[in-house]
């Protein structure tokens, strides 16, 4: 209550940061797997300033084919969704907060930092199925927004705060700005995002970022995997901001975290390197200064070696199988490729191609269609009819540019060609637009098992909602919902087959009593007893429920009336004999009973009930502590 009261008068001031209307819609779009480039758009040309950086980006970038856009939505389509949400978003909560009066808060610093976690959390959300990209690299630019926050209203009690930290842990941070604030800038953080719509598991995972293993959150959670991802991911950004003397520890940790989360270490190297080349290109974009060692090699085992691209090409690694007889074609292919950044592997036949595709699993082919033994058209075929290799995408090499025969190539399973002799660079783009496709149907499989997760979940949820709908939650027992359902199920399965049903209606004798005595926690206490005790002493087929108050309904199926007067009494006896003992008070109680069985007089649930409630009130009328039988 302290810290929603503090969150409260932190909002009256009207200067917590915040995006621009057209970032915070932008924000939300992201939210939302099935958002198209038009839609973006639409959000993106409310705001000429976001509009400009969008056309200046796509008319300057790799994706820059020599015809420049001239509207938003054709830049956005070039550069993707993604990219466009990245520019909005940091573009424009860095315009209008990159400088204030708090003389020991690196704003320039933060920006760097924030930055490199957006990116490295976005690397992460590709190998860790927690969040879509867009939502990874929002949650990454945003998860630090509280330390923002506070130097922006309180520059100089921040400072203050900051100096006295001077290079301690986080952990001593946040009790230094709970002792001035009344609040970290984690549960500041959580409380914007809370308060800008982002979904519960994104503020959650804010709040636990710092430790998440010591957070309580279930680790089987979406709200921990969410948690350890941005926790990763700010390792990352320290690895990725640091000077080489510094970077030793930092890998050694990040190595153990990548462990923890089943990561392959060098995979993680991988995606690192790829997230450090996003992150320097987009400071760029943004005007945000890197570090002076942010063109070191990166890797976690490594002490540099050599150096990347200054201007690292655009892509994602992918493993691809090439298939020719030629080696010089193969060893000219594969020069190509690697310079792009993929991995590759070279056959030399179509039979060993067709192996290794099932053992290795390739992104993608590049196969020649005249081979010797088996041809091209032959694998494709072969690759299409495997349930395992079906689905990998093909490039058909071919000599001929007859139609009939590009006909044949793309009914065999081909799903591009390209004649030879062919341009690198026209090579390449097929290559590129392999890749994008290669990467939708990753992430519609991705996608399908994230469904298929949240199924599942909801599928337990719902479960738990009908029993507790269903569930008295003092006894456990049935409640009176369940009661009348059953009951009626029970009656019809045994007038469709002639069997005889019973039930009786059992009531604790001057429970008001005992309430009014003892008080309701004696009362509940004598309830939990009274149910528990009818549980134990009747049969497994028999249904007990709470019917209402001190009313319990027990359902009797295959039972006569002597059967069941005679559980009856065993009930009551057993209740009788059997005292109840809380917070120092022993007692006895008693109940009434009251039986009918299914006859000509009782001839529907309804009056079967009625005719137990009437032997009930005889009962208690002969004195109670006694059972009756409906006449």
């Amino acid at each position: 209550m302290k810290n929603s009261t503090r969150i409260d008068e932190l909002k009256a001031t009207g200067r917590l940061p915040s995006p621009t209307g057209v970032a915070l819609a932008v924000l939300r779009l992201t939210q939302d797997p099935n958002v198209t480039v038009e839609q973006l758009a639409d959000v993106l040309k409310c705001d000429p300033a976001l509009s400009g950086r969008i056309l200046k980006h796509a008319n300057t970038s790799a994706a820059y084919d020599g015809c420049p856009a001239v509207s938003v939505t054709e830049a956005a389509i070039r550069i993707g969704v993604y990219r466009s949400s990245q520019i909005a978003l940091g573009f424009s909560l860095l315009s209008r907060y990159r400088n204030n009066p708090c003389r020991k808060f690196d704003y320039e610093s933060f920006w760097s930092y924030s930055l490199a976690t957006a990116v490295c959390a976005q690397g992460l959300s590709r190998a860790i199925a927690s969040a879509n990209e867009g939502e990874a690299f929002s949650m990454g630019l945003l998860c630090q927004i509280g330390r923002l926050a506070l130097a922006t209203i309180h520059p100089d009690r921040y400072s203050a705060v900051l100096d006295a930290a001077g290079a301690s842990q986080e952990a001593q941070l946040c009790g230094l700005e709970r002792e001035e604030f009344a609040l970290d800038h984690n549960e500041l953080t959580a409380a914007m995002l809370e308060d800008w719509g982002l979904p519960a598991v994104f503020v959650e995972a804010a709040r636990c970022q710092e430790d998440p293993a010591g957070s309580g959150l279930d680790r089987a959670s979406l709200d921990f995997r969410l948690a350890t991802l941005l926790h990763m991911a700010r390792h990352m950004a320290d690895i990725c901001r640091a000077e080489e003397a510094f970077r030793p520890p930092l890998r050694s940790a990040l190595r153990a975290h990548a462990e923890e989360m089943n990561l392959d270490p060098e995979a993680a190297a991988e995606m690192l390197e790829t997230a450090a080349g996003e992150w320097r290109r987009i400071s760029r974009l943004l005007g945000i200064p890197t570090t002076k060692a942010d063109d070191e090699k990166l890797a976690l085992g490594g002490q540099g070696g050599e150096r990347p691209d200054p201007e690292p090409k655009d892509h994602e690694r992918m493993r691809i199988l090439i298939v020719d007889d030629d080696p010089a074609l193969l060893d000219f292919i594969g020069a190509l490729l690697r310079h792009e950044g993929h991995e590759v592997e070279a056959a030399s036949d179509a039979e060993t191609a067709l192996r290794r595709a099932l053992e290795a699993n390739p992104h993608f082919i590049v196969t020649d269609w005249v081979m010797p033994g088996m041809t091209g058209i032959q694998l494709c075929k072969a690759l299409r009819q495997s349930e395992q290799t079906k689905s990998i995408y093909v490039i058909m090499l071919t000599a001929c540019e007859d139609e009939s025969h590009l006909v044949e190539a793309f009914d065999a399973g081909a799903d591009d060609y390209v004649v030879k002799p062919f341009n690198p660079r026209a090579f390449l783009a097929r290559v590129r637009a392999a890749r994008r496709i290669v990467n939708l149907q990753e992430q519609v499989a991705r996608d399908k098992e994230e469904i298929k997760h949240y199924a599942a979940e909801l599928s337990v949820a719902n479960r738990k909602l009908e029993r507790a709908a269903l569930t008295d939650p003092l006894t456990g027992l049935a409640n009176r919902r369940y009661a009348l359902d059953r009951l009626e199920q029970e009656w019809n399965t045994a007038v469709r087959y002639a069997r005889p049903i019973a039930c009786m209606i059992v009531d604790i004798d001057h429970f008001k009593a005992v309430n009014d005595t003892h008080g309701h926690d004696v009362g509940d206490r004598v309830l939990q007893q009274t149910a528990q005790l009818l549980r134990e002493n009747v049969r497994k087929s028999d249904v007990v429920c709470r019917f209402g108050g001190e009313e319990f309904l027990v359902i009797c199926k295959d039972t006569n009336l002597q059967g069941v007067r005679t559980v009856a009494e065993h009930i009551r006896t057993k209740v009788e004999g059997t005292p109840f003992e809380v917070a120092g008070v022993t007692g006895y109680v008693k109940v009434s009973i009251g039986v009918a069985v299914r006859s000509t007089a009782a001839a529907s649930t309804k009056l079967l009930l009625k005719a137990a409630d009437g032997a009930l009130y005889a009962a208690k009328a002969r004195g109670r502590n006694r059972t009756c039988v409906a006449q």
